[in-house]
């Protein structure tokens, strides 16, 4: 498994009165152990993190992406991010549809 930091962009977030760039951190593995472990390593807190369907993820400012990164995590552009999240969702989708089956 992996874990991966796509890049900072401007979503609008605004920090102490300044507009704020962030990104996501995110995995693609299934299993979210990894994701979660950088994540406390850096001092992100659970409740930050985002369990969406399609990619969960934490959002990240710019001094926690450079911690992520320190602590393992890839650094990838937004076009490489959606085939990862792409192939983790064919992932999911295929554990789903074997779970059905058994």
């Amino acid at each position: 498994m992996t874990v991966y930091v796509d890049n900072l962009r401007n979503y609008g977030w605004v920090v102490h009165g300044e507009v704020t760039p962030s990104c996501h951190m995110f995995t693609d593995a299934i299993d979210l152990t990894e994701l979660h472990a950088i994540a406390a390593q850096i001092g992100m807190r659970r409740e930050w993190f985002q369990n969406k369907t399609v990619a969960p993820h934490y959002d990240l400012k710019p001094d926690f992406r450079v911690a992520a990164i320190r602590a393992g995590a890839l650094a990838v552009d937004r076009r490489s991010a959606a085939l990862i999240w792409r192939a983790r969702r064919a992932l999911v989708q295929a554990a789903d549809d074997s779970e059905q089956t058994s």
